[in-house]
């Protein structure tokens, strides 16, 4: 009965997480409130992500039409099953690649303000989608074709996740150092960029912190499994496993765009106005936010709204 009741949830889980990213793509990938590197690099996270709850979803549909929950032998003999793990695989180290490079060009954009003009970056962003894509097919080769899925990739997968947080925390540092400093050391445009910096270095903060945290506790029990602490090792068991770890992670890729929208202060205000319009009835004033959280008066004209930022700002 505990089976199917999981079994319930993985489908919720995934049905809700496959529109929870839709929403992403078309309230921040998809809006030019960001720049487009930043947006093209969500963008591969969150498609990257909506493929591993598709493929896993209708991985799962192909094992129940043979009569099983979760994969065993006879559905992994499956053509469509073996071609649908390695869509999901290519995805999951796609997306694992992808943050981490999301990461790095965080901290190059907040640290050289014209580097997004320059012929180095565009180099730099084309090495790292192919970098990603290298990570995606080698894991689909060793993994689902020759069936090597060993120590290496989780070591690797594990450097991913632990590695991307302290650089998300470092973007989100030196955006608020600098986004602090006098305005005659940043024009109020450069000031204005470097807030919209730091909201996004701060609401990937958490959704990097929150991913960690569960990613690492599926590669626990995976190590846990692998060392014989778990059903001693047995592989007959680790379909069963294996089905909980992937409710675990596909749980973390559907709160993931969540986390990132509703920290993100304009986010969670544009995410508010749609809410207001689908219920009026509860309309509120919507509030201008400065760095520290603190509500700015709304004015009426542009100009009177970038004097209210930069008097927060001093």
């Amino acid at each position: 009965m505990i089976w199917y009741f999981l079994l319930s949830l993985h489908f919720v889980v995934e049905i809700v997480g496959v529109l929870s990213h839709l929403i992403f793509l078309q309230l921040v990938v998809f809006r030019g409130i960001m720049d487009v590197y930043c947006r093209i690099s969500l963008g591969m996270i969150s498609i990257s992500m909506i493929v591993m709850l598709v493929s896993y979803l209708v991985e799962t549909l192909v094992c129940l039409s043979i009569g099983t929950i979760y994969e065993d032998a006879q559905c992994a003999e499956l053509p469509l099953k073996t071609i649908l793990l390695c869509i999901h695989r290519y995805a999951e180290a796609f997306s694992l690649a992808a943050q981490m490079f999301f990461t790095i060009e965080r901290v190059l954009s907040i640290q050289f303000e014209h580097i997004h003009r320059s012929i180095f970056f565009k180099i730099f962003f084309i090495a790292g989608f192919l970098f990603s894509n290298f990570t995606g097919l080698a894991y689909v080769y060793t993994s689902a074709i020759k069936g090597e899925y060993g120590t290496f990739w989780l070591i690797a997968f594990q450097l991913f996740v632990i590695a991307n947080f302290p650089f998300v925390l470092y973007a989100k540092k030196i955006s608020t150092v600098k986004y602090k400093a006098d305005v005659r050391t940043y024009s109020l445009k450069r000031k204005h960029n470097l807030y919209n910096s730091y909201e996004i270095a701060r609401s990937f903060l958490y959704a990097a912190a929150i991913y960690m945290i569960s990613q690492l506790a599926c590669f626990g029990l995976l190590w846990a499994f692998q060392f014989g602490l778990l059903f001693d090792g047995n592989r007959a068991y680790f379909p069963r496993l294996f089905f909980v770890i992937s409710l675990i992670w596909h749980a973390n890729l559907t709160t993931f765009p969540w986390i990132v929208m509703l920290i993100h202060r304009s986010q969670r205000e544009r995410i508010y106005k749609v809410w207001m319009q689908m219920f009026p009835e509860t309309k509120s004033p919507a509030k201008i936010l400065g760095m520290n959280g603190k509500e700015l008066v709304a004015t009426p004209t542009q100009n009177d709204y970038f004097d209210q930022l930069q008097q927060s700002w001093k």
